[in-house]
């Protein structure tokens, strides 16, 4: 999802050019490569829209607690379907969007077939798995296919208090921010008494463990659904 500007060349006459002892060189190579490993060392990096950089395992919503009108909690991390094959990976890493997906179909119909391993099947069937990634149509034609209708909303607090209020949960696509360093699937449950939003983070437990304000979330968002029956 990020996109990588290349800064143009420097250059220099050769009149006024200096040589540099290749030990110099050398050096200076060590000292790029030596920052380059602390920093992989001390980052927690995730690329790309499904992709998890939580690889601490969290337990989900039994199944047998699932039901119409409520929103499970559904990790890609579960150990039920953590190593299921997806996108050229795991759920664990790659499967955000069919997790967020499943806890929508379970609050919309109250059914159980379509768990994440399920929901992953059928998103790689249906050709919405691309690179490590979940494409977004698998939030449109996917959904349609299922039998729900989802909707486009704008990223106004208006617009996804008037669909939550009417409940009707939202994916999020979200970018660079509070729950992902490249892109990330995320659930908008429902509203709290002070009108903050309640978040469902496949990937994090502590995140979805808090309530959040509704333009933080949506100055994050890339694009948003709204899901009904």
């Amino acid at each position: 999802m990020s996109t990588m500007r290349i800064a143009p060349r420097r250059y220099v006459s050769r009149r006024r050019a200096r040589r540099v002892p290749l030990v110099l060189g050398v050096a200076g190579v060590l000292v790029v490569a030596l920052a380059v490993i602390t920093w992989f060392a001390t980052t927690s990096v995730t690329s790309g829209p499904g992709q998890a950089g939580n690889t601490t395992p969290a337990h989900s919503t039994p199944r047998a607690d699932w039901r119409a009108g409520e929103t499970p909690f559904l990790y890609q991390t579960d150990p039920q379907w953590a190593d299921h094959p997806y996108a050229g990976g795991t759920i664990e890493k790659n499967g955000c969007g069919p997790t967020c997906l499943s806890m929508v179909y379970v609050v919309l119909t109250g059914r159980g077939d379509l768990d994440p391993a399920a929901m992953a099947d059928f998103a790689e069937r249906g050709g919405y798995a691309v690179d490590g990634m979940t494409a977004w149509a698998l939030m449109t034609e996917g959904a349609a296919g299922l039998g729900l209708a989802s909707e486009e909303l704008p990223a106004s607090p208006g617009s996804v208090r008037e669909a939550l209020l009417a409940g009707s949960p939202v994916i999020c696509s979200v970018g660079p921010g509070d729950f992902t360093t490249t892109g990330h699937f995320i659930v908008l449950a429902g509203l709290t008494e002070d009108g903050e939003v309640v978040v469902h983070d496949p990937n994090s437990a502590e995140r979805s463990g808090r309530a959040w304000d509704l333009e933080r979330v949506l100055g994050q968002c890339l694009n948003l659904w709204a899901f009904s029956a």
